[in-house]
């Protein structure tokens, strides 16, 4: 069971990160690219309007020189494309008609994403490049937009400055600011290369980017930022891994509501059983890693309540064939107060003697009942040839069968003559039914012994009353007695034949009663010539 839980837990784990390995090529796309694409939109645009304000200040013809003269400040690529190109450079029929909309759309390519827009009122399509996150790269990838902007204000007049920045507020969706040189707000840790000209990135960590960027050999310097990340995009990695959290919860909580609803189901059954509802069951679905437990209980319980009902048989019918003799008894007791002769003295002596008899008859068969009436025993098989084991047995009994012709019918030739069986408690069966024969034959019996067809099979015939056909199921019962004949008056006390019963379902047997030959009862038991 420990086995099954384990690896029912190990295949449910497994196929969870399995799947969230998969979603994992779909999730951040379907995710994020909302997000992605207003973020990448705020970055850029203002850099794209820079390009094509300068491209609109030559003639198309003069664009790719624009282009080659800008290019090398970008450090991942900048470029111009035709309408040619767009197959190519494999961007899908959507994502082209995006481009002819003059929305700003990317793709990834390998550790880069390349960005793409559509010059206004051209056919032509730029395309910029960004790379990797880490900081050097953030400053050469910003290095081209920021050449745009630092040329934006030394191509204009110092004065006209502050105009300049207003125009490029409207295109960048971040804070702009001019600051000089000795403005306090500037990072005094990196105040030397501020002033040496250097791109200055700060806040990539914290998600708040923010450049800074002297304007030449003037004492302003630009700052751009800070530039915020959407929290989405700052923290995915986090909740990606609290996803696979919430997930591995969820699959462990699949695995463990139907174990913890079968414990449940355990503890009311085990309750109610206690309680002594021995009807009590329990059920647990299908599959379940905790049935062959409940088959344990339910296969206990179901021994416990055979064993609890025969034990209440068995001592209501003992009480109540104990009344009989203890009637008599009592009644004898009583006339022997009575003045009596000799001989009705004698006579009542020797009535409570065999009523003490039978008194000790039907405790040790009660007993001897209970015993068998449990469990099966560990039979001790052995393998015997069957005409020898019958004439021996009826060697046993010769004291008992003087009153009787007793004859012993020889095995037909064809017939096998080993069988296997418990010897001790086959021939107590056997002679029980010989004993119970002897009751009620009249001058005759006839025990007879069969192999054949891989059944063995013994015969006791009587020439006595028989037994009729409705009684014959019943007369295997503990203390079942018939009404006419084979009554209290013929002896024993009703467990012999409840015995042979059980002995024979332990051999995995079957014992029946017919018509004898004889005219009287004839009782067959049959089971497996070989037992495993």
């Amino acid at each position: 069971m420990l086995a099954r839980l384990y690896l029912t837990l190990y295949g449910v784990l497994f196929l969870t990160c399995a799947l969230f390995i998969a979603g994992l090529t779909w999730l951040p796309e379907l995710a994020l690219h909302g997000t992605i694409q207003r973020y990448y939109e705020r970055a850029l645009i203002g850099a794209y309007h820079l390009v094509e304000d300068q491209l609109a200040a030559r003639p198309q013809s003069q664009w790719n020189e624009v282009i080659d003269e800008l290019e090398p400040h970008f450090r991942y690529g900048l470029a111009l494309y035709g309408v040619d190109d767009l197959d190519r450079l494999e961007i899908e029929d959507p994502e082209q008609q995006r481009l002819r909309d003059g929305l700003l759309i990317f793709q990834e390519e390998g550790e880069q994403t390349q960005f793409f827009k559509r010059v206004p009122d051209s056919d032509r399509y730029l395309m910029m490049v960004l790379g990797p996150d880490p900081q050097q790269e953030e400053i050469d990838q910003v290095e081209g937009i920021v050449y745009l902007i630092e040329s934006r204000f030394l191509q204009s007049d110092r004065l006209t400055w502050p105009e300049t920045l207003t125009d490029l507020g409207q295109m960048f969706d971040m804070p702009l600011a001019m600051l000089s040189v000795d403005d306090s707000a500037l990072p005094a840790d990196r105040l030397v290369e501020i002033k040496a000209g250097k791109i200055i990135v700060l806040g990539l960590e914290e998600g708040k980017e923010t450049y800074f960027k002297r304007l030449g050999d003037s004492d302003q310097v630009f700052r751009a930022g800070p530039f915020e990340v959407p929290p989405i995009l700052r923290y995915f990695n986090l909740v990606i891994l609290l996803l696979l959290a919430l997930l591995i919860a969820l699959a462990v909580y699949v695995w463990v509501r139907p174990v913890w609803r079968d414990l449940n189901r355990f503890d009311h059954g085990v309750r109610h059983f206690g309680t002594g509802d021995l009807d009590t069951r329990l059920l647990v679905s299908k599959g379940s890693a905790l049935g062959s437990l409940a088959d344990t209980f339910n296969a206990m319980a179901e021994r416990m309540q055979r064993l609890i009902h025969s034990h209440r048989e068995l001592t209501g019918a003992v009480s109540h064939e104990l009344r009989t003799p203890i009637a008599r008894l009592r009644f004898r007791v009583d006339m022997l107060e009575e003045p009596l002769s000799n001989t009705d003295r004698q006579r009542h002596i020797t009535g409570m003697r065999k009523d003490i008899v039978e008194l000790e008859e039907l405790v040790n068969e009660s007993l001897s009942y209970s015993r068998l009436d449990r469990e099966r025993p560990d039979l001790v098989m052995e393998s015997v040839s069957l005409g020898d084991w019958l004439s021996a047995l009826l060697i046993e009994l010769e004291e008992e069968l003087s009153t009787v012709n007793v004859e012993f019918e020889p095995m037909p030739a064809n017939a096998s003559k080993q069988v296997t069986l418990d010897s001790r408690l086959m021939g107590r069966a056997v002679k029980n039914l010989i004993r119970n024969g002897r009751r009620h034959a009249s001058q005759r019996m006839l025990l007879s012994g069969d192999c054949q067809d891989g059944q063995a099979r013994i015969v006791v015939e009587d020439d006595g009353s028989g037994v009729p056909e409705e009684e014959r199921e019943r007369i295997f019962a503990p203390f079942a007695r018939l009404d006419a004949a084979r009554d209290r008056e013929s002896g024993g006390v009703g467990l012999g034949l409840a015995i042979v019963n059980q002995i024979t379902r332990w051999h995995d047997g079957k014992v029946w009663v017919e018509t004898s030959r004889l005219g009287g009862a004839r009782f067959v038991i049959c089971w497996p010539v070989t037992q495993n």
